[in-house]
This record gives structure tokens, C-alpha cells and sequence, in this order.
């Protein structure tokens, strides 16, 4: 404030409170971040709630804040799909989970399976190690912004990632557990 009448006492203080907490709360309230529910998914359809991610951006790029139950001990995929959806599809014949999120978000079509710190499709996501207690971790994705995420699917795969083309998606194998991204 450039002109602040000052009076004596506690009118100071609270005057000084009013203005510091109301700074405080222009600065969070311009914090964005936003809650993804994760269920898990078969070739049947979208299965039970098995936690959160909170989506949050940062100076550069997002950060993920995985809390899951349910998961299979060991590595798994994590990608950013293109399309908002959960639900299953069919591929070759055969129902598959969770195949209406469509391949991995690659606005720039590289085609090119080749990790979150390197150039190649923005669906990349550091992969997920889940103990028999599930998975609780923050990973970050440097190249994501909340405009990018926005309205798209996160996907867990059912095998690590050693983000090539080869095997197929890393060897991230079939998709055990989705989300959908509000939309900002």
C-alpha cells in the first residue's frame, strides 16, 4: 500500500494482519492444482477408486503426486493419453482396458517412445515403482503444462517402461488403472 494511515495500538497490528493475510491468500489461490481419481481398469470396464494424483504446476513444468493401493508390486508405465477416457475398446477381436484413451499424447507426432527428460512424444511420464503397500511418490514431467493435461487421460501400464519403441510401449504391457484430467 502506498499511502497507510497509522494509528496507535492494536489497530496497527490488525490492519498489518488484514493485509498480510490477504496476500497470503491472492498467492494460494493462484496456486493451480488439480485431483485426479484413479480406478482401476479391465478389458470389462472402469473397476473400483484406488487412489489420487494431484497435478501441480510448477515453475517448470507439473509435478504428480501419486498415492495408489491395489497396484501389483514392481515398475509401471505412466503415460499422459490422448483422449479423456476410461473405458474399455476393442483391438484385434479382443476387448481391451481402458483403449478409449487412445495412444500416448504426442501433439508434435514424433511417434517416439523416448522417456519424460528426452525428445519424444509429451506422454512420457516417469515410470512408477509400487511396493506391496502400493505407490507414493511425487514425479515431475519438465515438458507438461496444466494445459496440456487438461481433459486427457493418466494411464498406469502393468510392466516397467524403458522408454523405446521396443517391445511395444517399453514393455509397458496392458493398462491396469486410469484416470481422467479435469478440465481446467
Amino acid at each position: 500500500m502506498k499511502h497507510l494511515t497509522v494509528s496507535v495500538g492494536k489497530q496497527v497490528l490488525a490492519l498489518l494482519t488484514v493485509t498480510t493475510l490477504t496476500g497470503l491468500w491472492a498467492t494460494s489461490a493462484t496456486a493451480k492444482e488439480l485431483t485426479v481419481d484413479i480406478n482401476s481398469v479391465t478389458a470389462a470396464g472402469i473397476g473400483d477408486k484406488i487412489g489420487t494424483i494431484v497435478i501441480e504446476q510448477k515453475q517448470k513444468g507439473l509435478s504428480f503426486k501419486v498415492d495408489l493401493t491395489g497396484i501389483p508390486a514392481g515398475e509401471h508405465g505412466f503415460h499422459l493419453h490422448d483422449k479423456g477416457d476410461c473405458s474399455p475398446g476393442t483391438k484385434d477381436g479382443k476387448p481391451t482396458a481402458a483403449l478409449a484413451a487412445g495412444g500416448h499424447y504426442d501433439p508434435a507426432a514424433t511417434k517416439t517412445h523416448a522417456g519424460p527428460m528426452r525428445e519424444g512424444h509429451k506422454g512420457d511420464l516417469p515410470f512408477l515403482t509400487a511396493t506391496d503397500k502400493g505407490v507414493n511418490v511425487v514425479v515431475t514431467a519438465p515438458h507438461l503444462t496444466l494445459a496440456d493435461v487438461s481433459g486427457r487421460a493418466l494411464l498406469i501400464h502393468a510392466g516397467g517402461d524403458n522408454y523405446t519403441d521396443h517391445p511395444e510401449n517399453g514393455g509397458g504391457m496392458g493398462r491396469i488403472a486410469c484416470g481422467v484430467v479435469p478440465k481446467e
